[in-house]
């Protein structure tokens, strides 16, 4: 790829991360299927991609965003499914739009123009996009795949006797924690910060063992603990190499 359809793709994945996961409220996605709130989404992806691409003379991507985005919740409504695949495909597909946008983007806008942005604060608002994207992706984007992956066990936690009120709330706060000093740790290259972490958050977890009940408890803990650290670490390292290669290639 080329440095313009690289700035696209990275203005535009960060318009799509800050729009489906910030701007996007829980509220939001359970009443999507009501028109006011759906055209509320629609509106802020449309908007805020017009808005970080920085090329305000052109109206050809929002306007085709706007269309593709539209329809792509909307089959994924009327299928009426809920899981880690249905959501996978969501994001794969949008993301899909995205990649043809940028490869394209010479049909798509005049390449000759700089963006709005560049002029302003240079090269580096590409790499503070990447930044923006790297923390959604390993707070509120893990922390949706995570829910999924653990579901089965949460439902069978809620079922016991266990005392859970607050695990949803809190669970979802710590993991957005934990994941956020993983990648601070990443790109500040210090690694071993991860390793205290992980020891650190079992130790915890283990002394809370008192009997059968805790342990069922403790051990759900555990397995959505190593899911987080496995999807930050991993996200991390993506966000850190992507940061790299974005000094080298503009």
């Amino acid at each position: 790829m080329d440095v313009l359809q690289i700035k696209i793709l990275v203005s535009l994945v960060a318009a799509h991360f800050l729009s489906d996961f910030v701007l996007q409220t829980d509220l939001d996605v359970k009443q999507k299927n009501k028109v006011k709130y759906f055209i509320k989404h629609i509106f802020f992806v449309t908007s805020v991609s017009y808005l970080l691409l920085g090329g305000f003379d052109n109206y050809l991507i929002p306007i085709f965003i706007l269309i593709t985005h539209s329809l792509i919740d909307l089959i994924k409504l009327k299928i009426k499914n809920d899981n880690l695949w249905i959501f996978l495909s969501d994001q794969l597909a949008h993301l899909s739009v995205i990649i043809f946008i940028s490869i394209n983007a010479h049909f798509f806008l005049d390449t000759t123009r700089k963006f709005f942005w560049v002029i302003y604060f240079g090269e580096n608002y590409y790499q503070v996009l990447l930044l923006l994207t790297a923390v959604i992706l390993v707070t509120k984007f893990s922390g949706v795949m995570i829910g999924y992956l653990i579901k089965p066990l949460q439902i069978k936690i809620f079922q016991s006797e266990v005392n859970n009120e607050d695990l949803p709330q809190t669970g979802k706060i710590i993991g957005y924690l934990e994941r956020l000093i993983i990648l601070i740790s990443v790109l500040m290259n210090v690694p071993a910060i991860i390793g205290f972490l992980i020891t650190a958050k079992s130790i915890l977890r283990y002394s809370e063992i008192k009997s059968d009940k805790d342990k069922l408890f403790v051990e759900y803990i555990l397995i959505g603990t190593l899911l987080s650290f496995a999807l930050g670490i991993s996200l991390s390292y993506l966000a850190f190499e992507s940061i790299n290669a974005i000094k080298v290639m503009l």
